[in-house]
């Protein structure tokens, strides 16, 4: 009897193995046919390009306006591009930003027959370009201080699912550079971190999110931009590391990203003379093709940094940066401009293809290059958004007829499973529990309860934090009113708000007159200027300007209960520092900041 239960045990567990490995076999079977279907599809619709139109998809342009103006439809006209970068000064209101979207891709269709790789720098913090539709989380800096996996996934699948919602399917972002030079002058907050752990762990969980959203996001500036303390936009920057140097730091968290799926690489403007003396990261065999592609056996998609950025403008320009870049390994040139420069862009290209440049080791680079872009539209159901309907103009002809039915139910499958998962991630609450859990405290870990209300001074500017007192009923002073107060010793504690040096050394010199009291600064700007470190001082840091990493600053004061932990970056403490400083605001990001 019980050989036979022993038997029967055995026989069941073994059908029941067998059940989950030939469900397995078959998914892995299924995703292999859908993977080749896009393969084909990719391919199918690149041998319908003509070769100004294999050039046009492989360049990104920019617009002037919010709206499909005669100048845009003359640049989709033109250049026929794979894709549209929009600025702060495209993006208006949500219902706009929409209209916008749809009327490009709608040209796109009519002139190119493909539809378009919206971009956007969305980062968060100080980096925010669409102000409608999409919520405003705090920056990188703030979400890595956060020290939380979890939250980092959420926070990148809810920004890639709003901004797909509105058309835009291509997010730049997250930055994965370890900041570990406080004096970089543009990397800055926007890097998720000063060491290794924060951003590897932050960053990696953040881009895994945002691919799951749905806008493909795009991890940078490849192979590191954290060390280095020249903008690149303002010049050309150089790292005196070794390969072997970058891969033990730098290069680990974009590696792992690698091997967790990440499907789209941004390089760097930055010259690594001891990896290859002559030419950036952008226009390196050496570091795209050989580095990247070969050894870390990277298939995604590779594209640049801005083109018009000092860094190549001003260096190699009369080297054919384009083609360099295709040749060394990219996929896409991103351009911040449109008319006379992208057209030259356009015609450096097409040049250099027409003379056979582009043909390497018997491969057509720019024929791979549009299949990878053509291929990475199917994955991500940008091109199956407009499989249906009446086509117009050249998308007659070259998009694709009839998706195969196992396609067709992939992508269906796919935007189910992104509502799901939305339901499942975002919460109301959700960026006002992140920007609470970045704040932090200098130098030292900081009490909120060390003082009570009564005892408290206000001394602070900007409507976000005067409405936030005023709905509590606590009045704010001016600078002279908390002098007095201090002075009487009728406040314990001076709370101030700061975003530039001149308000730190402010905070400084305060402390430095009334050593009894303690003073706190909500600091909001970036943390890299000389830190005034005196024992009644605390400054917390929100390391974003966002409504929600204002009000967390004064909450930490008010409301927290438990202890503010203490930073975990690589600052610029400075005691000596001179009260009358007059350095300005935080560098600002401009336009064609990626």
């Amino acid at each position: 009897m019980f050989k036979r239960f022993l038997v029967a045990g055995i026989t069941a567990a073994f059908l029941l193995f067998l059940y989950f490995w030939l469900g397995q076999f078959r998914s892995e079977l299924q995703a292999q046919e859908i993977q080749e279907g896009m393969l084909r599809q990719a391919e199918e619709i690149t041998s319908k390009l003509s070769p100004e139109e294999l050039v046009g998809q492989v360049i990104h342009v920019a617009i002037p306006g919010t709206v499909l103006d005669p100048i845009a439809k003359k640049e989709i006209e033109t250049i026929k591009p794979g894709g549209v970068i929009l600025f702060g000064r495209n993006l208006g209101s949500k219902s706009e930003i929409k209209s916008l979207n749809q009327n490009l891709q709608t040209s796109a269709l009519e002139n190119t027959g493909l539809p378009l790789l919206i971009s956007v720098d969305q980062e968060g913090g100080r980096v925010i370009r669409v102000k409608d539709g999409v919520t405003q989380f705090p920056g990188a800096m703030a979400l890595g201080q956060t020290k939380d996996k979890d939250m980092a996934k959420k926070v990148g699948f809810v920004t890639s699912y709003q901004l797909r919602k509105l058309g835009l399917n291509f997010l730049f972002a997250p930055d994965m550079d370890i900041n570990n030079n406080p004096f970089n002058p543009v990397i800055n907050t926007r890097s998720l971190g000063s060491n290794l752990e924060t951003v590897l762990n932050a960053g990696v969980s953040y881009e895994e999110g945002a691919r799951l959203g749905g806008s493909i996001p795009v991890i940078k500036h490849f192979p590191g931009h954290g060390d280095t303390n020249v903008d690149s936009h303002l010049g050309l920057p150089k790292i005196e590391k070794t390969l072997e140097e970058l891969k033990s730091f730098e290069l680990i968290p974009f590696q792992t990203a690698i091997q967790n799926g990440a499907d789209a690489i941004m390089s760097a403007h930055i010259v690594y003379p001891k990896i290859d003396p002559n030419f950036p990261a952008t226009l390196s065999s050496r570091i795209l093709g050989d580095l990247l592609r070969k050894e870390f056996q990277y298939q995604g998609l590779i594209i640049t940094d801005a083109m018009e950025m000092d860094a190549i403008d001003e260096h190699y320009q009369k080297e054919d940066p384009g083609v360099l870049a295709l040749i060394a390994g990219a996929d896409i040139i991103l351009m911040t401009s449109w008319g006379p420069t992208t057209q030259s862009m356009r015609d450096q290209i097409l040049n250099a293809y027409k003379k056979g440049t582009l043909v390497r080791e018997g491969k057509d680079l720019l024929k791979e290059a549009v299949k990878r872009q053509i291929y990475y539209k199917l994955k991500y159901g940008i091109i199956t958004e407009f499989a249906e309907g009446p086509k117009n103009g050249r998308a007659n002809s070259i998009f694709p007829k009839e998706l195969p039915e196992v396609l067709k139910n992939h992508f269906a499958e796919q935007d189910q499973n992104r509502e799901n998962l939305f339901s499942q991630y975002y919460q109301d609450t959700l960026n006002r529990d992140v920007s609470r859990k970045a704040i932090v405290s200098f130098p030292k870990t900081f009490l909120p309860e060390s003082a009570n209300i009564e005892n408290t001074v206000f001394y602070l500017k900007g409507e976000e934090f005067l409405s936030e007192l005023r709905s509590r009923s606590i009045s704010n002073s001016d600078l002279a009113s908390l002098r007095k107060k201090l002075e009487k010793k009728e406040a314990k504690r001076a709370v101030l708000n700061s975003f530039t040096q001149t308000e730190l050394d402010l905070a400084a010199s305060l402390a430095q007159k009334f050593p009894e009291a303690e003073i706190v600064c909500l600091h909001y700007g970036t943390p890299f200027l000389d830190l005034p470190d005196s024992p009644n001082l605390k400054i917390l840091f929100s390391f974003s300007p966002t409504p929600e990493s204002k009000k967390a600053l004064l909450y930490s004061v008010l409301d927290r209960k438990n202890e503010v932990p203490l930073v975990d970056l690589i600052l610029k403490p400075n005691p000596k520092k001179s009260s009358a400083s007059t350095e300005t605001e935080e560098n600002s990001v401009g336009k064609n900041t990626k």
